[in-house]
């Protein structure tokens, strides 16, 4: 990937924080890779839900993932215009 491309996304991704944990996304490791495919314009992300969820509490951390995947798409949104983006799990 090119590196203005990843900066872009590095940035996204510092700047979205779990309101339970205090960390970014980066930091929680709830994003495992985004895939350009620029043939299409789309950024594919792959989630890491598993590792981010605590049996104990399943419901609520649906919720604050919700919210995190919006602010995701929102931001790569804010930062690749012209691609739509779309989650799946890694």
């Amino acid at each position: 990937m090119e590196k203005t491309i990843q900066q872009k996304i590095d940035k996204v991704l510092d700047q979205i924080t779990d309101v339970q944990t205090g960390m970014t996304v980066a930091q929680l490791g709830l994003v495992k890779k985004i895939r350009l495919v620029a043939e299409s314009q789309k950024l594919i992300v792959f989630l890491n839900r598993l590792g981010h969820t605590k049996a104990c509490c399943a419901t609520l951390n649906m919720a604050v993932l919700a919210k995190i995947e919006t602010s995701i798409k929102e931001g790569l949104e804010s930062e690749f215009p012209c691609f739509s983006v779309s989650f799946t799990d890694g």
